[in-house]
């Protein structure tokens, strides 16, 4: 599985993160994995389920099956 994060969808020009918004963000999603690193996505683009312990309703995943990005329809604790 592979997460694409960047801002070229972006309007204006990307603004940096400061180092203590860094650390914040990290906190944050690590907190979150470690609440429940079982967690399961499904993929608009096929009925298969993927383990990531991070993943939301709308974000996009790299799909193994379809080789292709897939939006998430549905998580599972």
């Amino acid at each position: 599985m592979a997460r694409i994060v960047n801002s070229a969808l972006l309007a204006g020009a990307p603004a940096e993160l400061t180092p203590a918004e860094r650390r914040k963000g990290e906190r944050t999603l690590a907190k979150r994995q470690a609440r429940n690193p079982l967690r399961r996505a499904r993929l608009g683009c096929c009925s298969r389920w993927l383990l990531d312990p991070s993943a939301r309703v709308g974000d996009w995943l790299w799909c193994d099956t379809d080789d292709d990005l897939g939006r998430v329809t549905e998580v599972a604790e």
